[in-house]
């Protein structure tokens, strides 16, 4: 069974929104040198925000998109550890920490959620992603909340477009700054199907009653780094 990371970044005051793509892909390739960590990928994506989502050649108005971070990082393993960072060595670990520093606003612990994964259509992550992060409300407990995150999504019927439909559960205690407990990610092959689903045929109103509603992010993305490149 494969193990998930994921990331919601947010740039280093130091980065412009327009070197952003460009610095956060060097610092996958820094850390492409450290072959206990790519070895045992099986497949890596960063997604950045679409800033200016379009609709057949026309500015589209999505109002519940956020712009709160600057991308969305996305990998698969059958190694949790490989994930962890535990195949480094200290010596490693600092330089990655470094290189860290100089791309993010803070240290990726801080914003990394440890996954498993419920696939409700299979198929490759194409060219554009949704990603929803989602908060459980209060009352509602853990296992409640896992039960009605899938079953909000396996019945749905799929919007047009739709390539691959996965739900990330992240493991152990939610994270004190992010404090978020079900990420969707939805790939579709061009903006346009990503953005049309995004004006209403994904579900919203049906995640209320397990779901902080206020709390939720929502990020539209475009695949900005690939590995492996095909």
């Amino acid at each position: 069974m494969s193990c998930k990371l994921v990331y919601l970044a947010r740039r280093a005051k130091t980065v412009s929104r327009e070197d952003w793509p460009r610095i956060w892909k060097s610092h996958a390739i820094f850390a492409s040198q450290f072959p206990a960590l790519e070895a045992e990928i099986d497949w890596m994506r960063y997604c950045n925000r679409i800033d200016e989502p379009m609709l057949d050649g026309q500015p589209a108005v999505l109002p519940g998109i956020s712009t709160v971070h600057d991308g969305v990082s996305v990998a698969s393993s059958e190694s949790l550890e490989t994930l962890q960072g535990g195949a480094l060595s200290k010596e490693e670990r600092a330089l990655i920490d470094k290189d860290e520093v100089r791309v993010f606003d803070m240290l990726t612990p801080n914003f990394t959620w440890y996954c498993n994964e419920t696939v409700v259509m299979d198929g490759p992550p194409l060219e554009f992603a949704v990603f929803r992060f989602l908060k459980r409300k209060d009352g509602v407990g853990r296992q409640d909340f896992d039960r009605q995150f899938i079953a909000a999504h396996e019945g749905i019927s799929p919007p047009a477009g739709l390539n691959r439909l996965a739900l990330n559960h992240p493991m152990g205690d939610p994270l004190p700054l992010f404090p978020f407990e079900g990420i969707a990610e939805w790939w579709f092959a061009t903006q346009d199907d990503a953005v049309r689903a995004l004006s209403g045929d994904m579900p919203g109103g049906d995640l209320a009653g397990f779901c902080d509603a206020d709390a939720t992010e929502t990020v539209l993305t475009y695949i900005s780094h690939r590995w492996p490149k095909t």
